[in-house]
């Protein structure tokens, strides 16, 4: 219609009053489209079939609009949150034990989880890309992560999960049993936890000192979580002294200013040979990329600092001769 009152010369209303007056029937709505043709039946099976009102219109060529009102006035009842579409397909969790241990550990270390409805939440907000790169690794299998950069600088990730994933929700005071039960879920949760929390170090030597020594630290306020990996890293033969507090609550700390709410607890392993012992169990479970390049370095130090040792055990050996 906008074509021919071009055409006369004359407004698009004028053209629409005149097709009524003289009774000529429209093409469809406002003369541009063909008028909709669905049936009740027809349009409870495609949507019983799990499309969406916006899926359908583009099946029939029509607006969403013209859908949502013929949806109305069937009176068709909407889907329920729980079985509402999803713009990006969601997958079951596998169930694997030793995945779901490393990510328990993971979540208790650096992931905020929370119910959105239908959804689970897993967010996370850090400025380390690395770990971006690994939360993206652990739930792209399941879901479409979001990730962007803050104004402030921060990397950004949300995960949107489907409700076997709850198991994500609680924040555990303690280490499950099932988790201490067995070696791999023990060591699979503690990689969990160290690729969040934990850090391996290279300490320069002192004023006396031949080499760089190296160890293994994690600094947290779950005082229970600290307790219980010490205990059980004993039944692996593995060593460590008690663990401590670093900082007591109402402390401020220097690097940003923030006040400790509750006491900081620090757990590590120093000793060469207890160190290198924890990370041969860790290792296969590890997947932040650099705390693996990291241990790799560590390992380096260790053989280094045990040539030393060998040498100067071997020269005074010599010496005493």
């Amino acid at each position: 219609m906008v074509d021919i009152a071009r055409l006369f010369g004359c407004s698009h209303s004028t053209i629409v009053n005149r097709v009524k007056a003289y009774g000529i029937k429209s093409r469809g709505h406002l003369g541009l489209r063909r008028p909709l043709k669905i049936t009740k039946e027809g349009l409870e099976k495609q949507y019983n079939r799990g499309l969406s009102l916006k899926k359908i219109s583009r099946m029939f060529q029509c607006s969403e609009g013209g859908i949502e009102r013929r949806f109305k006035k069937y009176g068709l009842v909407s889907r329920d949150v729980t079985h509402r579409a999803c713009k990006y397909l969601k997958h079951n969790f596998s169930g694997d034990l030793i995945e779901k241990a490393y990510v328990v550990g993971f979540r208790l270390g650096d992931l905020n989880v929370s119910l959105r409805k239908n959804v689970i939440q897993i967010r996370c907000s850090t400025t380390c890309k690395a770990q971006i790169i690994l939360i993206k690794k652990l739930f792209s299998t399941y879901t479409a992560p979001h990730v962007w950069l803050a104004n402030r600088g921060t990397h950004e990730i949300v995960c949107l999960v489907n409700k076997s994933f709850s198991f994500l929700l609680p924040k555990y005071e303690k280490i499950p049993y099932w988790i201490l039960s067995e070696q791999e879920t023990f060591f699979s949760f503690f990689a969990g936890y160290t690729d969040a929390e934990g850090s391996f170090y290279l300490k320069r030597p002192n004023k006396t000192g031949k080499t760089w020594s190296s160890s293994f630290e994690i600094q947290t306020q779950q005082k229970q979580v600290i307790l219980d990996l010490w205990e059980n890293i004993k039944k692996y033969k593995i060593f460590a002294q008690l663990p401590k507090i670093s900082r007591r609550a109402g402390t401020i700390q220097k690097s940003n200013g923030n006040k400790n709410n509750k006491d900081m607890w620090k757990f590590s392993v120093d000793r060469k040979f207890f160190l290198f012992k924890l990370i041969e169990h860790l290792e296969p479970y590890l997947k932040h990329t650099e705390k693996l390049r990291k241990i790799e370095e560590i390992k380096r130090n260790i053989v280094i600092r045990n040539q030393i040792r060998s040498s100067s055990i071997r020269n005074s050996s010599l010496f005493s001769l």
